[in-house]
């Protein structure tokens, strides 16, 4: 099998799994859970397998690991809480700090979201639909960006690590600031669509005065 079309089915799957926990995180965020370990296993082992210099290798140790992942996901709820709300404040931070400054201090970034997976914690469901949408929306972007620059996966976890480090921001650019724009107005969406579907379930629930 091509590897280049792996990458690609990856990358479309990465697309439609961001704009999905942009829209419905917190509704059915212990699937968002499980798909994430599932997706962050099957990486793990299909990056594993290419380095055995097998692709069937790579398919076997990529399902097998993706398996893992997301049953360890499930298990690990509240830890996937704090880690999820934790990275949605490091990247909020790294961005911020990125926009006027050259270089992103990484001891801040590390503070910012140890306090952030706490908090998260603590105000779960907002938390987790500012995360989710936030997130959501940044994966839909880097893996857009990804397909139509031909870089692959490798791309795609460049820019997260770019991100995260506060490069992204300080290169600006015309396609920084479109992707902005893009990530800005599914963001936007994201937020509009949880808590206004949250509020219907609310109102459905809320028991009827006598």
């Amino acid at each position: 099998m091509d590897i280049q079309f792996i990458e690609l089915v990856w990358l479309i799957t990465a697309f439609l799994f961001g704009l999905f926990t942009c829209f419905f995180g917190y509704r059915l965020f212990i699937v968002f859970v499980a798909a994430v370990g599932l997706i962050v296993g099957a990486t793990a082992g299909y990056e594993l397998g290419l380095l055995l210099g097998s692709e069937i290798a790579a398919f076997i140790i990529a399902v097998v690991l993706g398996l893992i992942g997301a049953w360890a996901s499930v298990m690990g709820y509240y830890a996937f809480i704090f880690i999820i709300g934790g990275f949605a404040f490091a990247f909020l931070t790294a961005f911020i700090v990125g926009m006027t400054n050259d270089t992103v201090p990484m001891l801040l970034v590390i503070i910012v979201g140890l306090v952030g997976g706490f908090l998260s914690l603590w105000l779960q469901r907002i938390i987790i639909i500012l995360a989710t949408s936030a997130q959501g929306a940044l994966a839909s972007v880097f893996a857009l960006f990804s397909i139509f620059s031909g870089g692959g996966i490798s791309m795609y976890r460049a820019l997260f690590y770019n991100f995260l480090s506060g490069e992204i921001p300080g290169k600006g650019g015309i396609w920084f600031y479109l992707s902005f724009l893009v990530w800005l107005m599914l963001f936007a969406l994201g937020l509009w669509a949880q808590f206004s579907r949250g509020k219907e379930m609310y109102r459905r629930n809320r028991p009827v005065p006598a």
